[in-house]
């Protein structure tokens, strides 16, 4: 009795996905022909209308036929989907062909605030138009402040503001400055020429001497006048000077910081640009350089410099120093900076900072928390929390719409359609929502979407998730073959390709593990496989043969380091054997990470953190990474001297 009461609730469900089935069918040649531009006949087409892909039919019949359209069709669609993706992409159709055809009333009915510049300036022109002053400023700032050509429909506004002097002097000298640092001195020139006074104008031709010939910066007679304009133009010169030479940038900025009278910020972003001239040279003059630059132009980008020229240097004072506070940027791994903290310390010999340093430390799970970890012997932190949404959660999230039509466009096939209506959930809903679409993707099996949206919200905790266990038989197999634990082959595909079968790199790498087809095709021979075509890198199989033997060749090469058998997986062994010339005996963690590419610096990290996650994963005895790291630049025959 129970069997036939199962079969009976069974039975709606398999109706439901059979009519599905039967929709993508239909839908599908009739959505391809659409997007090449033939309109879909909607009257044929009712019975897809409760199919969760109809609104994208309904949208290319509507799209084709904006420019003869009543609005009313139009505001019905942008009603029946609000707060999707297709009634944004209509929306925004639909303004342009407004604002082409001049039909401004309609375009300020249906105007939401856009990203698209060229709307932008449509809807500041109206604003003139219309006489609507209040707040103009704030709208006019992000398009005019920008260093590249605006579209045309920004000139009339431009020019009608500066008519009203909303258009400043100073926004006027500050666009300049703009163009000519972006690389752009023809709208430099424009903009002196169209909107500068007569006074200023003048300032263009200035800063088009320095931009071609900055040596002569100074000796201009009319930069020999201190003011905030012709301070801004030397900077710009000693800036264009730096690059050419930091030497000679620097006695001109000797001289300029005599005869000008510089605020702290603006002689900030002079020094700040020796200082970066002084790292692309490799100056003598770095580390003094970073460490003179004043606090206000410190950023991110100096900051990264300042840790890599300092660990470079071993400067443990000066590193100790800037790292004692959080990085200022956004980008810097803020577990980077404590570890070097605690690294200075200890090289410095206050031990006792150092141990709390790395104390604190330990309890996190990365790369520079496990390193932490070996200092203090401590078991590394491998907290995992499932994300485990609710049952009603899950079905909530399941039910929005931009993740069912993502889910319909992944069972077609259509994987860039279904990221972009992915894409636009993420944009519009919090985190937790984002966590639980993870999920519900990585149930469609499309899992290395999953660990990028992860990524992408630096949702690091569900562990299973991040790492999966995919293709494992064939992993063990080859694994076992090349002698190799699988944790290694896990770790290397997890880093190449984050198990996106079909990856394809700008250097032309193919597969889940990355390998070239030059390599592809020597290591194939070796291995007496066929490989026909570079395409058959893409094959599951093929692709961990392949890239599990190569793997196992340059392990062989560096002596079983898996380190650096990650470092010439990524950049290849004689750039390996180069550095490792030119280590001068660093500490391990020190080289891996002054590595001179900064994607092989990162990749090795990665390498290294991905493997003790994954023999975690596959309840294997965890190899401590200061035992990975172990005599790493000692390697005799990997090139290196004895130290």
């Amino acid at each position: 009795m129970k069997i036939i009461w199962f079969v009976v609730c069974l039975l709606p469900l398999i109706s439901h996905a059979g009519e599905l089935e039967v929709q993508r069918q239909q839908f599908l040649p009739v959505y391809r022909a659409a997007v090449k531009g033939a309109p879909p006949a909607l009257a044929r087409l009712d019975h897809l209308r409760d199919y969760p892909l109809y609104a994208y039919l309904r949208y290319y019949q509507l799209r084709p036929r904006l420019r003869s359209l009543p609005s009313a069709e139009v505001r019905g669609f942008l009603a029946e989907y609000p707060s999707s993706l297709l009634a944004e992409r209509l929306r925004t159709d639909w303004l342009r062909e407004t604002a082409r055809a001049g039909r401004r009333d309609l375009f300020v009915e249906d105007y939401v605030p856009q990203a698209d510049a060229e709307l932008q300036c449509h809807a500041l022109a109206i604003r003139v138009r219309k006489g609507q002053f209040d707040g103009i400023l704030e709208a006019l700032k992000p398009l005019w402040l920008v260093g590249k050509s605006q579209d045309k429909a920004c000139d009339w506004a431009f020019a009608a503001l500066r008519a009203r002097k909303v258009l400043s002097d100073e926004l006027i000298f500050a666009r300049m400055l703009l163009a000519f640092r972006a690389g752009n001195p023809s709208l430099g020139q424009h903009v002196a020429k169209r909107y500068a006074t007569p006074a200023d104008r003048p300032f263009g031709g200035l800063l088009t001497q320095v931009h071609a010939n900055p040596a002569k910066t100074l000796q201009l007679p009319a930069l020999q006048h201190d003011s905030p304009r012709t301070r801004a133009i030397v900077g710009y010169g000693l800036g264009r000077l730096a690059r050419q030479g930091v030497a000679r940038a620097s006695t001109a900025w000797e001289v300029a910081g005599q005869r000008y009278a510089f605020t702290a910020q603006e002689a900030g972003m002079i020094q700040r640009e020796l200082a970066l001239a002084a790292v692309a040279q490799s100056h003598p003059t770095v580390l003094a350089r970073l460490a003179n630059v004043d606090p206000s132009a410190i950023d991110d980008t100096l900051e990264r410099h300042r840790l890599r020229a300092g660990l470079t240097a071993r400067a443990w004072e000066k590193l100790a120093s800037w790292t004692a506070e959080p990085p200022l940027g956004a980008t810097t791994n803020p577990l980077r900076w404590r570890y070097w903290h605690a690294r200075s310390l200890e090289e410095l010999g206050r031990n006792d900072e150092a141990v709390r340093a790395f104390q604190a430390l330990a309890t996190e799970r990365d790369y520079y928390g496990f390193l932490a970890c070996d200092k203090v012997h401590r078991n590394y932190a491998m907290t995992h929390h499932a994300i485990a949404p609710k049952v009603e959660d899950r079905t909530r999230v399941a039910a929005h719409g931009a993740i069912r039509r993502a889910a319909e466009f992944y069972r077609l096939g259509l994987r860039a359609q279904a990221n972009s209506e992915l894409n636009f959930f993420f944009s519009h809903n919090p985190k937790r929502d984002i966590e639980i679409a993870a999920v519900l993707v990585a149930d469609w099996g499309w899992v290395e979407r999953a660990i990028a949206i992860l990524g992408q919200i630096q949702s690091y905790d569900d562990l299973d998730l991040r790492f999966p266990l995919l293709h494992k038989d064939v992993i063990f197999k080859f694994a076992k073959q090349r002698g190799l634990t699988p944790a290694l082959v896990y770790s290397i595909i997890r880093g190449e390709s984050a198990f996106v079968v079909d990856a394809h790199s700008s250097a032309g790498a193919l597969g889940l593990m990355q390998v070239l087809p030059s390599t592809g095709a020597a290591t194939a021979k070796h291995l007496g496989l066929s490989l026909a075509t570079p395409a058959e890198l893409t094959k599951i199989d093929k692709n961990i043969a392949i890239g599990s033997e190569y793997l196992r060749q340059v392990l062989r090469q560096f002596n079983g380091s898996f380190p650096l058998a990650a470092a010439a997986y990524n950049a290849g062994p004689s750039r390996v054997r180069a550095w490792l010339k030119t280590s001068n005996c660093a500490p391990p963690d020190l080289w891996v990470d002054t590595i001179p590419f900064a994607e092989t610096e990162a990749y090795v990290r990665r390498a290294l953190f991905y493997a003790a996650i994954y023999e975690h994963r596959l309840g294997e005895t965890i190899n401590p990474l200061s035992i990975r790291l172990a005599n790493l630049t000692s390697t005799s025959s990997a090139g290196a001297g004895p130290c």
